[in-house]
This record gives C-alpha cells, sequence and structure tokens, in this order.
C-alpha cells in the first residue's frame, strides 16, 4: 500500500525564495554586524569624547597659564607707571598747583585757562615748550628713557615702543606736562580722568581697547592718580595711552602650537586685542560665541564656530585675567579681559579621523571575516539537512526502504536515525492500515444505527434540514404525527413534512435564514448557533408562554431550531423540535379561569367582612330607634344610620373599583386622634366593651393626609382584632407618638398573641386563627391595604401568651387644620394624658 503523497507548493519565477545557506550566513552576518558596529560605534564615540576632553583640558590650562602671563605683564606696568605717579617732585608740584587754585576740583574753567587751551590747540610754541620740555615733562622723559631709575624699574624696549603718550593732569584735568605734543589740553570731561579721579579718592583706571585717532590705533590706557603728599586726596591724574598689538603680540605671538593652535587676548566684547590672525580691534566674526567664552571662570567649549570666520566645530580653551579685570570693571563698557585659545578643526580633530578610518578597516576585515566563517558553518549545516529533505521527499513517495547515511556527529545525526526508525515504524503502521479503516467504517455504522433507533424512540417529532431546506431525516414520531407514507424517505421538501399555511411557511423561512425583523433566541438561524443534543432541555423560553408556535391542522406545536456539527466544507445542518401544545393550551385558559373565579371570591367575601361591621351598627340603632322614645336621641341614632349607611357605600365603591379613580388631590388632613376616636365610638355600637379597660395616650393634633371614612375604616379593623382576640376582657392601650416626619400609632392587647409559625401569614386573605365562624381572615389585608395606599406601613409584633401590638406609622403633614372640623380627643389631643374607661 503506497501513502498519498502531497504536492509541493510551485514558486513562480518572480518569486524570490531564500535557501537555508543564505539564510544562515545572513543572519551569522547581522549577528556579528549588529554587535560590532554598536561596540565600534561606542568606542569610537568614547574615544571622541575622551579626546575632546583632553583636548579641551589642555586648552583650559594653557589658556589659565597665558592669561596668568598676561595679567602679570599690565600689573608691571602699572606698577611701573604708579612710581612715576609717586615721584616727589610730581607730587610736590601738583601740591602747589593746587594750593595756588583755591578753588575745591574740578572747577569751571577760568578765562586764562580757555585762553592757553586756544593757545595750545593753535601749538603755540611758548606753551607748548612749557609743557614739553618743562621740568614735569623731563622728570616724564628721564623715566621713560630710564636714565633715573633703576634696572628693575627701567622700561622694557617692546614697553617704551607700544607707549604712545604720557602725560600729567592737575586736579583741574588741564594738562601740566607731556612727553609730546599729542594730548588735549583739557581732559577732566573724559572717563578716564573722571574714573581715576574717583570724586578725589583716586582709583587706578585701565581702560577697554579702543580706537585712538590720535595715534591712529587700537590702544589702551593705563590713568593712575596722583595722591597728595598725605595720601589723603588726588593732586593730578598720569595718563598712559599704549598701543595694544604692540604691547601684547610679543607674549601672545609667541605662544603657538601644532600649525594653527595659539592664543589670543579679547575682552567681554569680543573684540580682539592681540591675535596672531585676526587684527587688533576687529570682533569676533560669531556673536554667540562671546558669552561662552567670557566667563568668570577658566574653563573651555565645543562650540559651532571658531570665532575666525569658520562654521566648524571647535573647541576653545577661555580664562580671565582677574587682576587687570577688576580694574577694567571701572571702564566704561565695565567689561573684562580673556584668553581665547584655539586651533582650527581639521588640524585639532585629525586623530579622531584616524580614529574612524582605522576602526572601519577593522570593521570591514571583521565582516569578511564573519561571511566566510558563515559559509563554511552555513554549508556544514546545509548539507546534511539536504539529505534529510530528500529523505523526507522519499517518505513522501511512498518509498520507506531508502537508508539516511549522515555522519556528523550532532543532532543532525541524531535527527536522521529518528528519520530511519520513523520509516520502520510507518512500514509496520501502514500494513495494519487497512484493517483499521474497515473497524472504525464498521463502528460508524453502529453508532449512525444507534442514533437512529435512539431519535426513533423519542415520542417528540424531529426533523434535519440542510441549508437547501431540505429533510433529510424525519424519526418515527414524526412520521405518525404528520401521516407521512412509508415509502416517503429523505430527502423531501420542509412543507412536505409540515402542511404549513403561505403565513406559517414565510415565517420558518424567514427565521431558518435569519431575515426575520425580531428573531427569537430559539428561532436565530442556523449558522449563528452552537451545535447541541436536540433533547436536551435548552434554557431559554423553557416553560415560557414566549416561544415560538405552529398551528398545523387543528393542533398546536411549540418548536425550537438546533445546529449539528457540519462535515469539513459543507454547510450548517439543523433541525426542528416539535411539541404538541395543544392539551396543555387548553389546561391553561381552565387555570387562568379558575384563578379569576377565585379572586372574584375574595372581592365577594371582603366586600361581606367590610359590610358587616356598619350592617350590624345599623341593625343595633334600628332596635334603639323603636324603643326610643326621646326625639333628639332618635335623630341622632337617625344620623348614625346615615353615616353608616355612606360607610356601607363607601366600601362598595372600594372594593368594586371605584376608587381607583380617586385621586391623591381627593385626600385631606385628618387627626388620627379623631379617626380613633370615632372607631371606637362606631365599635361600642356593635360590641360590648364594658370589661375592656381602655388606655389612650395622644400627642396631640397629629395630622396626617388620607381620607376619613378609609382612615376610620383601618382602625376600627385593628380594635376589633384586639378585642376579638381578648374574648372582650382585658386591657386595650392606644398610643399615639410623633417622631420627624411620621407619626405612629401603637394598638396593645392582652390576648394570647400570635404563634411564631403564622406571623408571616397573618396578611393573607383569609387567614385567621379564630375558630369557625369567628371571622374571615379580611380585616389586617384590608386595613393594610388603605395604611398603605396613604404612604404607611403596618406591622405586627407578636409573642405568643404576651400578647399583639399593631404599629401604624403614616407621613405627617404640617400646619394644616383638618377639613372634617376641629381635632376632637378624649382627653384633647393638644394635652397628652392617659385615660381609662
Amino acid at each position: 500500500m503506497t501513502t498519498p503523497r502531497l504536492a509541493r507548493p510551485h514558486h513562480t519565477p518572480r518569486e524570490i525564495r531564500w535557501g537555508l545557506k543564505a539564510k544562515l550566513i545572513l543572519s551569522m552576518l547581522f549577528v556579528g554586524i549588529v554587535p560590532l558596529v554598536i561596540g565600534l560605534g561606542m568606542a569610537f564615540w568614547q574615544g571622541s569624547q575622551e579626546i575632546r576632553d583632553v583636548n579641551g583640558e589642555s586648552f583650559k590650562a594653557l589658556a589659565t597659564e597665558a592669561a596668568r602671563k598676561l595679567d602679570l605683564l599690565v600689573a608691571d606696568e602699572v606698577t611701573r607707571t604708579s612710581r612715576i605717579a609717586s615721584e616727589p617732585a610730581i607730587v610736590q608740584e601738583l601740591e602747589h598747583r593746587r594750593d595756588r587754585l583755591h578753588v575745591p576740583p574740578p572747577p569751571a574753567a577760568s578765562p586764562a585757562d580757555s585762553d592757553a587751551e586756544a593757545r595750545w590747540a593753535a601749538h603755540d610754541p611758548e606753551l607748548v615748550a612749557q609743557i614739553t620740555g618743562g621740568p614735569l615733562a623731563t622728570l616724564l622723559q628721564e623715566y621713560y628713557t630710564g636714565i633715573h631709575s633703576a634696572p628693575d624699574q627701567l622700561l622694557p624696549q617692546v614697553v617704551r615702543s607700544a607707549t604712545k603718550m604720557l602725560f600729567l593732569t592737575d586736579v583741574q584735568g588741564t594738562l601740566v606736562a607731556a612727553m609730546t605734543a599729542t594730548p588735549a589740553f583739557r581732559h577732566n570731561h573724559t572717563a578716564w580722568w573722571q574714573g581715576a579721579y574717583n570724586q578725589g579718592a583716586g582709583k587706578l583706571y585701565i581702560e577697554d581697547v579702543h580706537f585712538d585717532e590720535k595715534i591712529n590705533a587700537y590702544a589702551f590706557t593705563i590713568s593712575i592718580p596722583v595722591m597728595d603728599s598725605l595720601r589723603y586726596e588726588v593732586v593730578g591724574i598720569l595718563h598712559r595711552v599704549v598701543d595694544a598689538k604692540e604691547f601684547f603680540s610679543p607674549s601672545t605671538h609667541v605662544i603657538r602650537f601644532g600649525k594653527t593652535g595659539h592664543v589670543m587676548l579679547i575682552d567681554s566684547r569680543g573684540i580682539v586685542m592681540s591675535c596672531p590672525i585676526l587684527p587688533t580691534g576687529v570682533s569676533l566674526s560669531d556673536q554667540s560665541l562671546i558669552p561662552l567664552i567670557t566667563p568668570l571662570q577658566p574653563g573651555w567649549t565645543q562650540a559651532s564656530s571658531d570665532g575666525h570666520g569658520g562654521k566648524t566645530t571647535s573647541i576653545i580653551g577661555f580664562a580671565p585675567l582677574p587682576e587687570t579685570s577688576r580694574a577694567t570693571n571701572g571702564s566704561l563698557s565695565g567689561g573684562s579681559w580673556h584668553t581665547f585659545v584655539w586651533q582650527s578643526s581639521d588640524e585639532l580633530f585629525a586623530p579622531i579621523q584616524h580614529l574612524f578610518i582605522w576602526m572601519t578597516i577593522f570593521g570591514g576585515i571583521a565582516v569578511v571575516l564573519l561571511a566566510v566563517l558563515g559559509y563554511v558553518a552555513a554549508s556544514r549545516i546545509v548539507t546534511p539537512v539536504r539529505a534529510l529533505q530528500q529523505a523526507a521527499q522519499a517518505i513522501g513517495r511512498g518509498d520507506l526502504q531508502t537508508a539516511i547515511d549522515i555522519r556528523t556527529g550532532d543532532e543532525l545525526e541524531d535527527l536522521a536515525d529518528e528519520f530511519t526508525r520513523m520509516n520502520a515504524q510507518l512500514e509496520a503502521a501502514f500494513a495494519g492500515l487497512t484493517d483499521q479503516v474497515t473497524l472504525k467504517t464498521q463502528e460508524v455504522d453502529y453508532l449512525r444505527q444507534s442514533t437512529d433507533q435512539i431519535l426513533d424512540a423519542v415520542p417528540t417529532p424531529i426533523v434535519l434540514i440542510d441549508a437547501r431546506e431540505s429533510v433529510h431525516y424525519v424519526n418515527q414520531a414524526a412520521r405518525k404525527t404528520f401521516h407521512l407514507a412509508p415509502e416517503a424517505t429523505p430527502p423531501l421538501s420542509l412543507f412536505t413534512v409540515l402542511p404549513l399555511d403561505a403565513a406559517g411557511q414565510t415565517k420558518l423561512r424567514q427565521e431558518f435564514s435569519g431575515t426575520a425583523s425580531e428573531t427569537r433566541d430559539s428561532a436565530a438561524p442556523i449558522r449563528n448557533k452552537t451545535p447541541r443534543d436536540p433533547l436536551a432541555q435548552s434554557e431559554t423560553h423553557e416553560g415560557t408562554l414566549d416561544r415560538p408556535e405552529l398551528q398545523i391542522g387543528a393542533r398546536t406545536y411549540h418548536y425550537q431550531w438546533f445546529r449539528l456539527p457540519s462535515r469539513p466544507g459543507e454547510d450548517p445542518q439543523g433541525g426542528l423540535v416539535l411539541r404538541d401544545v395543544t392539551d396543555d393550551s387548553r389546561l391553561q385558559d381552565q387555570l387562568i379561569q379558575a384563578e379569576k373565579s377565585g379572586s372574584l371570591g375574595v372581592l365577594t367575601a371582603g366586600i361581606g367582612h367590610e359590610l358587616n361591621n356598619p350592617l350590624f351598627g345599623i341593625l343595633g340603632l334600628g332596635e334603639a330607634i323603636q324603643d326610643e322614645t326621646d326625639l333628639a336621641r332618635a335623630r341622632s341614632h337617625a344620623r348614625d344610620i346615615v353615616a353608616q349607611g355612606r360607610r356601607m357605600a363607601a366600601i362598595i365603591r372600594d372594593f368594586t373599583g371605584v376608587t381607583a379613580r380617586d385621586t391623591a388631590a381627593q385626600r385631606i388632613p385628618v387627626c388620627v386622634e379623631t379617626a380613633i376616636e370615632r372607631a371606637l365610638a362606631a365599635m361600642q355600637i356593635a360590641t360590648d366593651l364594658t370589661r375592656v379597660a381602655l388606655h389612650k395616650t395622644f400627642a396631640g393634633e397629629t395630622m396626617v393626609l388620607a381620607i376619613p371614612d378609609q382612615l376610620q375604616q383601618a382602625m376600627m379593623n385593628l380594635l376589633l382584632n384586639a378585642v376579638q382576640a381578648m374574648k372582650g376582657a382585658g386591657a386595650l392601650t392606644i398610643v399615639t407618638t410623633q417622631a420627624d416626619q411620621l407619626a405612629t400609632v401603637r394598638i396593645t392587647d392582652t390576648g394570647p398573641g400570635i404563634a411564631p409559625q403564622h406571623l408571616a401569614r397573618i396578611f393573607d386573605p383569609f387567614f385567621t386563627t379564630k375558630g369557625q365562624g369567628e371571622g374571615s381572615g379580611l380585616g389586617l389585608t384590608v386595613a393594610r391595604r388603605i395604611i398603605r395606599k396613604f404612604g404607611g406601613e403596618l406591622r405586627i409584633e407578636s409573642r405568643e401568651g404576651a400578647g399583639t401590638t399593631c404599629l401604624i406609622t403614616l407621613p405627617v403633614i404640617h400646619n394644616q387644620s383638618p377639613k372634617e372640623g376641629p381635632c376632637t380627643a378624649s382627653p384633647p389631643c393638644s394635652e397628652p394624658q392617659p385615660s381609662r374607661s
């Protein structure tokens, strides 16, 4: 016997099919490349960061050291200039000039000073010779040339050449002595003079770099106050103008590293003071770079520009000149001086680029090695797998004799051995397959016959239907019920089996196809149902009156759809279970009629019970009238008879449904105590109360919204029940209370009480614990119905042998007067006190 072959899927030429070897190679490359790329990337990133950090810290240290040297250079010049300002001859001469003025500095210009200023502007030879060749000018020249200076006080050659102007002013800012005729005559209006004068206290003042038109160069100035011999006040200002480029370039241009690295000096405005590349006086090209490199602490930063016109990423070191910056903070710009250490990005990041190139080369070599190793490993795996594939194809063709020879010494060899064992087991299994198929066929036939016998034994008609409304099975009960001929064998038309009218056929078709507008769960379409046992009881609509019905002839059937498991590739199949309910419907109609008769009996008995009390009262009053000679009392009895008659009419209206049309608007404010008193008065007419001790404790005018006659009727029923329970002798206690929004009436008797097993049924109609002929069992039922109609509640508390208490609660109304007259009670409602009768 050969097994069926499975067709292999056909691949179109356009379909790209990856082989196992290619997948393994790609997987190994992916597994190797991803960690490699991540590792190399992280190493490159970490290396780049470390190189940046090292360069940045180096630039920071270089900037700090350069700032320290430049700060010392400026401090030395300030010290040398201060020595000139402290020369005794200069101090003495300026004190004499101050004393001759006899005015507090700075005074207004005198006519003589104005004339001297005009002469100086006109280059008067006499005045020029006096200022540039006088004793003070000679002294300045000697200090400048170093004729009378000590070696450590001698101005260096670079400083002498950078100093463009050196002159002295008095306390009024007037030029006193100068080395050249270049300075202006009056200076008290200038910022540097006012800053150094400092309102007579004196202060070192270093002016920021600016373009000086007199020397035609960018310069900075050093202004030192000349103090009097007591060091108390300023007597003059020594002013020195220095060419910034000539002064700083010998100290900054020599600091070079690499091909492009250098140090430059800038102020807080970004103005270049000294740079090997940029000219003095220009501003940095990128203004956003200035706040990054001009803080008051040394450091380094990575910026998007280099300040020299380039837009590439740069690393810049910076450091302030602290001592010099303290003096320049008093200038107009209020800025500070900073060193700027920079190197071209191409040169700076060259090591990082080399690192990247070498890492790329290393990564490429690693990828090639991974591809070669992946190819070798894939070949070692794919070759035995292909052998296993060929073996599987042989098994698919039914060739179970082909041996599989794989010697890899791993799991693939074990898998080949398992294939060989599987071949042997399949060959043995196929040998007995025919016998098993025969046995299974016989078992299926047996199950089918058993199912048919079980369904035929069911007394309920069952019809099995396919999706085309074709009946392919009818059980014996259905054949008998619907009178099918023995030769009528499936398949049959559904409506041949079920002789329905046109409306019934349309209904079944809609339910079967699911197009009915209101489909019941039991009549849902077959495809939406879960397969189930047709003989099992359904949870939906079981025992209810709303199950779907069919009228077939004179019989009525309840029916239910069910679904059967379908074979693969076939439409869902289902069926109908029908149950003859004709006799059940008749029995149900009889039960309904009997229930109506019973309800009518309850109504009749209730009317009789409620009419007995006023009727007995009418009879008693009628007998009293016959023997009454007093006309007034006879009229009183007649009025009572009329009242009892009206009460009987109200009872009849209530029981016959007329009161159902009453509305809440017909209710009036009623005094509860008055209703109790009237009920007691009416009860005394027909009942002997001579042996009953009556105790009444009333709360006052307790007003409720009710119909007086009906409330009196309920109270009388409860009072009469209590008197009858005590057999006409005992104590009857009536208490009314009012709390919050509720009025409570408590009626307590000393009768025998009610057994616990009877308490749950005392409000049932016709239930009574009295003897035969003593009561109808409707008094409590009627009383509770009336109390509830007025929004209240009636509750019974009783213990056997200890009496019974009736608790009535009704909603209270406030600020209302009774419509039926004043609230009367004995004793009066307004003064609660017990009374006994």
